[in-house]
């Protein structure tokens, strides 16, 4: 079996094709970086070069993008913020990013969301005991990345368990 040949992009067609894929959605730096390595942009200083000039065109924002996910991924996936931290920092994010993107998502949020995804779980949970229910749910929620103390509160608001706290 025969290989395909992969062409090695020039610079210039390396930074178009990142551009394209930039302004489609937003990326990250490690994400591009990502793409550049799969597209056959094997040289890490044409790859830096790449990374500055979107940076400087604004094609990547890294505060945006951490915005921008924190945003989707709670509003629409209803992930907690310990879920999105994790992802972020896997995208080798700074960690004060990270932080300022979610300050956007409030407590009351967070127990909203937390209340709504336990709901939803507690039709299909069997338990023998309110022990039992209850360190169910917390799994659940930890799954979801909902911090500890907002999945207790909402677990308490839809059910009477006795937790042993």
């Amino acid at each position: 079996i025969r290989m395909k040949q992969m062409k090695e992009l020039t610079e210039r067609e390396a930074f178009n094709k990142a551009a394209v894929y930039c302004s489609r959605s937003e990326h990250c730096i490690s994400e591009v970086c990502e793409k550049l390595r799969q597209w056959g942009v094997s040289d890490t200083e044409v790859q830096e070069r790449v990374i500055q000039q979107l940076l400087e065109e604004k094609y990547i924002d890294e505060s945006r993008f951490c915005h921008a996910f924190v945003h989707d991924k709670f509003h629409f996936n209803h992930w907690g913020r310990q879920k999105i931290a994790l992802y972020l920092s896997q995208k080798r994010l700074p960690s004060n990013l990270i932080a300022e993107a979610l300050e956007e998502v409030s407590d009351d949020d967070s127990l909203q969301i937390a209340i709504d995804l336990l709901a939803s779980k507690l039709k299909s949970v069997k338990a023998a005991t309110g022990y039992e229910l209850y360190v169910k749910l917390m799994r659940f929620a930890s799954g979801r990345g909902i911090e500890p103390d907002i999945a207790r509160r909402a677990i308490h608001q839809l059910v009477q368990v006795d937790d042993g706290l």
